[in-house]
């Protein structure tokens, strides 16, 4: 099947709307969210040489193994040294061809149920188009893309993205050798195979043979040992870490569903609920999507992918919580972005009407969310500024007064600091943190 012109021009409108809206990444700096623990002071990128490229794909240092990611940083430290604009520059690409890859996928799959349908081609270009461009500026993709530390996550999702779409082509070799790739850059992609597997009943119409599931053993072999690798990452960097695959895994896909749906008081750290009720609303859904597969399998696929998608950030938990964070929706949201496409072309078949209400409830719908997008994105312009955000926002974490001592005693405000860390003292009794940014404030 070629790609048309009309495709072409709209994958490239994709991409330049993800582009515009988030370009005042690129005067943003780092954070001391990670940002300096993971880069700036980390001595293994300032070189590439034979110790550091050893170390970059032997090393379950820092709570992950992501030998491609420490690669991707070292690369452009090579390049610029420790200039922020280069690592935003390279996240800010990598989001723009998230946004193309993801409408050639989605068309592909239309294309797929729309075959020999007189207006196929067309309608499904632009349902194709709305459902990435509505995934493109959402205010959950803020994070990623303006958090120079999340660079590996967006590298990671363009080429599990490109693997479905060599699937579809299909070429199960190059998907799986793209699938290697991504899991090298991070681990987050590992429910591939669920992916897969959903693309072959609903979209290819393959059946589960025996032919289909000896096909996803390398997928599985390799999706095993991507995770036992980083569970033994973040084990080995905070043994209170632990597999909790009870009451969180079961309410985390709802509760990233209400942040999904709602992206209002969006910060840095949640705590997913150990919530009953968030996990019997889940297995109501999945059961009701279940009971419905026959109607509309691809209402099934998608959630259950969406769901799997997930799992590699609600399976580990810290001190019995489970912490979530706005970028873990980076590549699930994607499925659901792909399962809207479908509704769309739907409604767009369904008259001249229906496809004029369509195309203007998703402008306005667009609109309003590129709106929140760019009100989100000066709080990570720079330490001060997210913290002070965080802080604004309902339930900050327990060490956001402590970080925004940090960013102030960088600046030379001590005075300022120190009030800070007599609020992180006055909420956090007794708190040992505080020690050494005081004894830091009293030299100064």
């Amino acid at each position: 099947m070629r790609t048309s012109k009309t495709a072409l021009a709209a994958a490239v409108l994709c991409a330049a709307a993800a582009a515009w809206l988030f370009h005042p990444v690129l005067s943003h700096r780092f954070v001391n969210l990670e940002d300096y623990w993971l880069i700036a002071d980390n001595p293994h990128l300032r070189a590439l040489s034979w110790t550091g490229l050893r170390w970059m794909f032997t090393s379950l240092d820092y709570g992950t193994y992501q030998p491609l990611g420490w690669l991707a940083y070292a690369l452009l430290y090579a390049w610029r040294g420790l200039d922020p604009a280069a690592f935003h520059l390279a996240s800010w690409l990598a989001h723009a061809a998230c946004a193309a890859l993801l409408f050639f996928t989605t068309l592909r799959i239309l294309r797929a149920g729309s075959a020999g349908e007189e207006d196929g081609a067309r309608g499904a270009a632009l349902a194709a188009a709305v459902a990435t461009a509505l995934w493109a500026v959402h205010p959950a993709r803020v994070e990623p893309v303006a958090w120079a530390t999340g660079l590996p996550d967006l590298l990671a999702t363009v080429f599990f993205v490109a693997a479905a779409l060599a699937y579809l082509r299909p070429s199960v070799a190059l998907c799986f050798a793209l699938f290697v790739v991504s899991s090298l850059f991070r681990w987050k992609g590992v429910s591939l195979p669920v992916v897969l597997l959903a693309l072959d009943v609903v979209v290819l119409r393959r059946p589960l043979d025996r032919r289909a599931w000896l096909e996803k053993v390398p997928f599985l072999l390799a999706a095993a040992a991507f995770s036992v690798v980083n569970a033994r990452s973040k084990l080995l960097l905070a043994p209170g870490h632990a597999f909790d695959a009870g009451l969180h895994t079961l309410a985390g896909p709802v509760f990233y569903l209400g942040k999904l749906l709602a992206p209002v008081h969006l910060t840095v750290d949640y705590w997913v609920p150990r919530s009953p009720a968030l996990a019997a609303v889940f297995l109501l859904l999945t059961a009701g999507a279940w009971s419905g597969r026959r109607a509309r399998p691809a209402l099934l696929g998608a959630w259950l992918c969406f769901a799997a998608a997930l799992i590699p950030s609600l399976v580990m938990s810290f001190r019995g919580a489970v912490v979530a964070h706005d970028r873990s929706t980076y590549l699930p949201a994607m499925i659901l972005h792909a399962a809207l496409a479908a509704g769309l072309l739907v409604l767009l078949r369904a008259g001249p009407r229906a496809r004029a209400a369509t195309l203007a409830a998703s402008a306005v719908l667009a609109a309003g969310l590129a709106v929140l997008s760019r009100a989100q994105l000066p709080a990570w312009r720079d330490s001060e500024s997210l913290w002070r955000h965080v802080l604004a926002e309902p339930a900050p974490p327990d060490y956001a007064h402590l970080s925004l001592a940090h960013a102030l005693l960088e600046q030379g405000r001590r005075e300022e600091a120190a009030v800070e860390l007599r609020e992180q003292l006055r909420l956090f009794p007794g708190d040992r943190r505080v020690e050494g940014l005081a004894r830091e404030l009293s030299r100064r």
